[in-house]
């Protein structure tokens, strides 16, 4: 039986999605059934995959609701699963009309192309919802997140949630690649952009919410259960 050192909420598309199985293929990683995967032959992309995703790869493709935590120690994962089921329960369906790939302070993401309120307010009912399932981070974690430099907002964030880029900060992305320079994005941004142009062309329906954990056996993080929204 797998046991998981840290747990996230995620949102991920459906398995049989094609946005999913591309968003996998280039990760090298479907989180759905825990199992590595073949990159495919992007025959224009002159770098390394391995390297530009590598760090990526690990979390599987997903769009982050609540972020990955270690378990409050008064807490277990039966519990957390109970509380996703009613929080999942008092959510309705919906879709995010535009999605689009962007750099995203330097990462190749898909975004909503226009601010959608019902996917903010989702990840606020998960951070908040959800927050006493969390074990409140390190001094050293939260030390390294304060070297990026945070606004005052973040600093409040990080030490109420233990995440700065929450709340007000949040903003959904679904993120594909490590940070690139300037020569890597425009050539892997043109590689993906070739690919995603018919995946991308409409609506991103949020039907349900993911329960991933981190492996103690392979340190990537699966896709435990999903919860579907309301109907």
């Amino acid at each position: 039986m797998n046991s998981f050192s840290r747990y996230a909420v995620y949102f991920s598309p459906p398995e049989e999605s094609d946005l999913f199985k591309f968003a996998s293929s280039w990760l090298g990683w479907d989180a759905q059934n825990a199992k590595k995967i073949f990159h495919p032959n992007f025959k224009d992309l002159v770098f390394d995959i391995t390297e530009l995703i590598k760090k990526q790869s690990c979390y599987g493709f997903h769009g982050t609701l609540k972020p990955p935590f270690a378990l409050a120690e008064t807490k277990n994962a039966n519990e957390l699963k109970a509380a996703i089921l009613e929080l999942s329960q008092s959510t309705r369906k919906f879709e995010i009309p535009a999605v689009s790939l962007q750099l995203l302070n330097g990462f190749a993401a898909i975004v909503a192309t226009n601010e959608n309120n019902e996917i903010k307010n989702l990840a606020k009912k998960c951070v908040q919802e959800l927050d006493i399932f969390r074990q409140p981070e390190s001094l050293e974690k939260a030390q390294k997140r304060r070297s990026v430099g945070l606004s005052q907002y973040e600093e409040f964030n990080l030490q109420r949630w233990g995440y700065p880029y929450v709340m007000d900060s949040f903003r959904f992305h679904l993120t594909l690649t490590r940070r690139l320079n300037t020569k890597e994005s425009k050539n892997v941004m043109e590689v993906l952009a070739s690919e995603l142009t018919d995946i991308l062309n409409t609506a991103l329906p949020v039907r349900d919410i993911c329960l991933f954990g981190e492996s103690d056996s392979s340190g990537n993080f699966q896709i435990i259960q999903r919860f579907p929204l309301l109907d």
